[in-house]
């Protein structure tokens, strides 16, 4: 619960300024938040079916695991340099927020039904779009998958792959911490010593790796 709700607040801290009604075009976006709008369909359509089949556990681990390994452990965490450093009105830093605007407004309407107090109080203070009912989240439908924020399955399974080699980085981090070879990532340079397969897909994020991982440098052998 409260991993839901302190999500829910660091969204509400960051649309300062934000309007619904002038969200970035998906079309525009980075692809790292398309990806999160990707990974917020798998959300909703997981929650409308188990709603429908009267699973309710399956709901809170739902959006449970959503909060903290989509957005906690993983975009919020990138993201938070362009939500505080970009320009106010730079297209990056709309961009996030119209991102975490969706992820915000999807999260409070699929938990309304079983978490109604903590979803009408999350409601009141965000922003809202011209079509919603401001009164309460309950007198509004349930997020639809949003056909748009699809990703083709070549581009699943590489950011899959990717979160795969991010994760193996965190552990190698994590060791070097431990050893007090470094401090804190950002002091890091990471080296990557993998496959030409492997080097090929990690040349498709050229110049976002060191953002990704949250490191000063990356240099990828073969």
């Amino acid at each position: 619960y409260l991993k839901i709700r302190n999500t829910s607040r660091f969204i509400l801290g960051n649309l300062s300024g934000f309007n619904p009604d002038a969200p970035v075009d998906v079309s525009q976006m980075p692809e790292l938040d398309r990806w999160v709008l990707m990974r917020l369909n798998r959300l909703v359509e997981k929650v409308r079916e188990a709603y429908e089949n009267y699973e309710y556990h399956v709901i809170y681990h739902a959006v449970h695991n959503f909060c903290v390994v989509d957005l906690s452990n993983f975009y919020l965490d990138i993201v938070k340099d362009r939500l505080y450093c970009e320009a106010h009105d730079g297209l990056k830093r709309r961009s996030a927020q119209t991102a975490i605007y969706y992820v915000l407004d999807a999260i409070v309407r699929l938990i309304a039904p079983i978490l109604a107090y903590t979803a009408e109080e999350i409601w009141q203070f965000m922003p809202h779009h011209a079509a919603a009912d401001r009164e309460s989240v309950l007198f509004n439908e349930m997020p639809r998958v949003h056909p748009a924020w699809e990703l083709s399955a070549q581009d699943v399974e590489k950011w899959e792959r990717l979160l795969s080699v991010r994760e193996s980085v965190n552990q190698a981090l994590e060791r070097a911490r431990g050893e007090k070879r470094i401090g804190k990532p950002l002091e890091a340079r990471v080296t990557i010593a993998c496959g030409e397969e492997m080097a090929s897909l990690l040349s498709q994020f050229k110049g976002k790796l060191e953002e990704y991982f949250i490191v000063s440098s990356v240099k990828i052998e073969r």
